[in-house]
C-alpha cells in the first residue's frame, strides 16, 4: 500500500464512517505543519488543546470537503484550510467591538498589586475608567468592611487588624467576602 493510498483510505473512512481513529491518524501525520501554524499566530487564552481541537476540527470538515477522485493533495487542502481558519481566529480576535474583552482585566488580579493609591480618610485618586464614584463606595462599607477592605488591598496586616477589631482570621475573610459582593454590585 503507497502512503497516498493510506492517506486516501482514511479520508474515506472519516467520510464514510465519520471514523474517529482515521481522524487521529490524519491528525497525527500532519502534526509538524499544526505545530508550525500554532508557533505563527498568537490567540490570546490558547493552549496546545485548544490548537490541537482547532485542527481537529478543521481536519474533519476538510475530509468533508475533499474530493477523493480529484488529483490534488490533501495536505495542501488541509493546509491553506487550517491557516485561513487560524486567521479567522485571530480577525475576531481582534474586531473592535471584541476589544474589551481581550484587553479587560480582573480587578481581583489587581487587588494584589500597587494599582490605587488610597487615601482612607474619604479621598482617592483613581483611573476615570475603573472608579468613577469609588469614594462612594468606601462610604457604603461599615467600619469593619473597610479595616477587611484594607487587609484585601494589601493596605494593612491581617494579623494586627484582628488584633485591633478582636476578630477572628474567619471573621475577617467574611468581611472581605462581603466587601467583594458589595464591589461587584456597585460595579453593575
Amino acid at each position: 500500500m503507497s502512503f497516498n493510498q493510506e492517506e486516501f483510505e482514511l479520508i474515506t473512512a472519516v467520510q464514510e464512517n465519520g471514523d474517529s481513529q482515521a481522524l487521529e491518524a490524519l491528525l497525527t501525520k500532519y502534526q509538524p505543519m499544526i505545530q508550525n501554524v500554532s508557533r505563527q499566530y498568537y490567540l490570546r487564552l490558547f493552549g496546545p488543546d485548544e490548537w490541537q481541537q482547532e485542527a481537529r476540527i478543521v481536519c474533519y470538515q476538510t475530509c468533508l470537503l475533499y474530493c477523493t477522485h480529484h488529483d490534488c493533495q490533501f495536505g495542501a487542502f488541509f493546509k491553506l484550510r487550517f491557516h485561513n481558519h487560524i486567521r479567522s481566529l485571530v480577525r475576531r480576535e481582534l474586531a473592535l467591538k471584541r476589544r474589551a474583552d481581550t484587553e479587560s482585566v480582573s480587578y481581583d488580579s489587581k487587588l494584589g498589586e500597587d494599582f490605587l493609591n488610597y487615601d482612607w480618610r474619604g479621598t482617592a485618586t483613581f483611573p476615570q475608567a475603573l472608579f468613577w464614584d469609588f469614594p462612594k463606595f468606601l462610604d457604603s462599607l461599615s467600619y469593619f468592611e473597610l479595616q477587611a477592605f484594607r487587609v484585601a488591598v494589601h493596605d494593612a496586616e491581617s494579623q494586627t487588624t484582628c488584633q485591633r477589631l478582636g476578630c477572628t482570621p474567619k471573621q475577617l475573610e467574611r468581611g472581605i467576602d462581603r466587601c467583594r459582593v458589595k464591589l461587584k454590585r456597585f460595579l453593575t
